[in-house]
């Protein structure tokens, strides 16, 4: 079949990948995935900062209820992952229709995922209950939280479908569609805060992070459904074809237990700290985890782009490439991941200042559960070569066995110890955080360290 002038400049795309500079390949491919992922950071963090600021609400509520969110869309975001590792191993072997198929399933799956969603409304506040959050946030924030699973059910389609724009390695476009979306984010947001509206809740808030995804919604179905888009989706081609479905789910449910269960953790780790450091603790330890993750979330979203990658050179059988691009990922993180820990540590204390501005207990609650936490960035950052290289060769539950490692052999053990043996007070959710990412960390960089040595290509 003769390919379209714009279907053979992706064919190009694809042997820039294959053949272009390393240096420049990553960047290229990690930048608009990591400003996706960072707009749907800043929309939390705007939207605590906004709280505050404007005097709408508590910071704590918004932070405790978007890790919660945070766990939930591990959902849909797994089924893009197994997409994009399959698409982009397709597309490297040169199989341009079945990447198409491939593309098109996993469109269908996620359809499927979005409207199960739904029903996380209804339930919404006897599932909080579950993660025994506090009644008063529950009280004061289900608006927030319901518009919130609203945004999930498009972002979950959004996720997918950009997935399949970056498995071609095209994702410059995204970039812009992204900046774009950040202007929607922050316009309506601030117009909502400081406009001249009455009894403003963080429902608003939340408002607009819908309308933005909205956007980004139309956009990527643009994207998707044009013609000359070597990938295409169409209406006629959604299906579940029963052999790439039980592939994507495969790969998808090692993908999803790796994101849901730190997540999980997170939410975990607050109802026990509710019970026995109170609210404010699990506030402190909400503001931490989402300020860490300014940095966290870039060298993580390394992991998405970078696993694009390897699994095109996986597909072509580029094993040296593959070992390169593992080198030059850890370059770019281990650099990021400094950078970032030096800065949020010297700015711990005005951080904790805003966030809390008329309380120096909660300032300084603030202060030493953060002064662990940004500390484990590298590690994680670490975490993030390996997840890409075991990802992009399709060893995906190399990454779910650390992750469980992580969460129930040294999180939750070494936080009930620190509890109630060592009875220390609330840094004790701090170290815990730090000493398990760390630990992950460097089991993740070691083990990919030794898989890279006697990697080989498989028939998987």
């Amino acid at each position: 079949m003769e390919l379209s002038i714009k279907e053979q400049k992706q064919i190009k795309r694809r042997d820039y990948i294959l053949n272009g500079s390393l240096w420049k390949v990553v960047v290229s491919i990690v930048l608009p995935i990591a400003l996706y992922n960072l707009c749907n950071y800043l929309y939390g963090i705007y939207d605590m900062i906004l709280v505050q600021s404007a005097n709408i609400g508590e910071a704590a509520d918004v932070a405790v209820l978007d890790q919660i969110k945070n766990m939930i869309s591990t959902i849909g975001s797994s089924i893009a992952g197994a997409c994009g590792i399959l698409v982009s191993r397709k597309l490297g072997a040169d199989d341009i229709e079945g990447a198409k198929k491939t593309a098109n399933t996993a469109f269908s799956l996620a359809i499927l995922i979005s409207l199960l969603t739904i029903l996380f409304i209804p339930f919404g506040a006897p599932f909080l209950k579950l993660f025994n959050t506090d009644q008063s946030i529950i009280d004061n924030s289900i608006g927030y939280y319901n518009v919130q699973i609203l945004t999930l059910i498009i972002t979950t389609l959004n996720v997918t479908m950009l997935s399949i724009e970056k498995s071609k390695g095209k994702t410059v476009h995204l970039l812009y569609l992204n900046l774009v979306v950040i202007v929607i984010k922050v316009f309506l947001t601030t117009l909502f805060a400081y406009g001249p509206f009455e009894n403003v809740t963080n429902t608003w808030l939340a408002s607009a992070t819908l309308i933005a995804q909205l956007f980004m919604f139309v956009s990527c179905l643009y994207l998707s459904f044009k013609k000359g888009n070597l990938l295409k989706v169409s209406i006629k081609s959604l299906n579940f074809n029963k052999e790439l479905t039980f592939i994507l789910i495969k790969f998808a449910i090692p993908l999803f237990l790796n994101g849901f269960l730190p997540n999980f953790g997170k939410v975990y780790i607050n109802s026990i700290a509710t019970t026995t450091y109170g609210k404010m603790c699990v506030g402190a330890l909400g503001i931490s985890n989402t300020i860490a993750g300014l940095f966290a979330n870039i060298v993580n979203s390394s992991a998405d782009g970078v696993s694009t990658i390897i699994s095109q050179n996986y597909g072509a059988r580029n094993l040296n490439r593959i070992k390169k691009t593992f080198n030059v990922q850890l370059i770019y993180v281990t650099t990021i991941s400094i950078i970032g820990t030096l800065i949020l540590f010297f700015l711990r204390k005005h951080i904790a200042s805003f966030f809390a501005p008329n309380d120096l207990n909660y300032q300084k609650m603030i202060v030493q559960i953060f002064s662990w936490e940004c500390f484990d960035i590298l590690f994680l950052g670490f975490s993030a070569v390996g997840t890409a290289l075991f990802n992009g060769t399709g060893r995906v539950k190399v990454n779910l066995l650390i992750s469980m490692s992580r969460l129930f052999f040294v999180r939750i053990p070494l936080l009930l110890v620190l509890m109630y043996l060592v009875k220390m007070d609330y840094t004790a959710c701090g170290i815990i955080m730090f000493a398990s990412n760390t630990i992950a960390g460097i089991a993740h960089i070691t083990w990919a360290t030794i898989y890279k040595k006697k990697l080989k290509c498989k028939n998987d």
